[in-house]
């Protein structure tokens, strides 16, 4: 929305004549961290249906990407929280790490793949990765008020052979207008 100024650029919806290139774009560092927690914080953060799978550890990622067709050639950083789970539905069953939420730093990115995929997306000021000292630093706010500070080092680069992570499980929710409560999909 608005639809009458045709539909929003992103990934699934390039410009008519606008070549791709997704051998060698984006660009992206990825910096990650994982952490032990309680089982039950976790779980008290999982909608109907979904179980914590395994050990509660959290999956702390950031990725910055450069070079994006779609976004002419500028980038993004996100952020994105999971942990082991599973779904049991009245007809499917699957099992992955649960995304909780992806904050981003660029509005574009958040609407069309939370609009069209249901990703779960909010904005967040998320600058740019720094590396000092052998470490990157790497920190998420909200005008102004910091809320996520994390410095990894000994990090090593993946083979691009290297098998994709596990299954990601989401939940696609969206309100019903005028309704407070309901959904018109979920």
């Amino acid at each position: 929305m608005p639809t009458h100024f045709g539909p929003a650029p992103g990934p699934r919806q390039m410009p008519d004549g606008m070549p791709t290139a997704p051998a060698s774009n984006p660009q992206r560092l990825s910096v990650a961290t994982r952490f032990l927690t309680d089982a039950a914080r976790l779980e008290a953060h999982l909608p109907e249906g979904f179980a914590l799978s395994g050990e509660p550890v959290v999956t702390v990622e950031f990725h910055y990407l450069t070079g994006i067709d779609w976004l002419a050639g500028r980038g993004y950083t996100m952020v994105q929280v999971s942990w082991p789970a599973s779904f049991a539905g009245r007809e499917d069953k699957a099992s992955g790490r649960f995304l909780a939420v992806i904050w981003e730093n660029l509005t574009d990115p958040v609407i069309t793949w939370r609009d069209e995929i249901g990703h779960p997306k909010l904005y967040a000021d998320i600058p740019t990765p720094r590396t000092w000292d052998g470490a990157h630093l790497c920190s998420a706010g909200w005008l102004g008020f910091r809320f996520l500070d994390i410095e990894v080092s000994g990090l090593r680069d993946i083979s691009p052979d290297a098998p994709p992570p596990d299954d990601i499980l989401m939940l696609k929710y969206v309100p019903r207008t005028g309704a407070w409560g309901e959904a018109d999909l979920c």
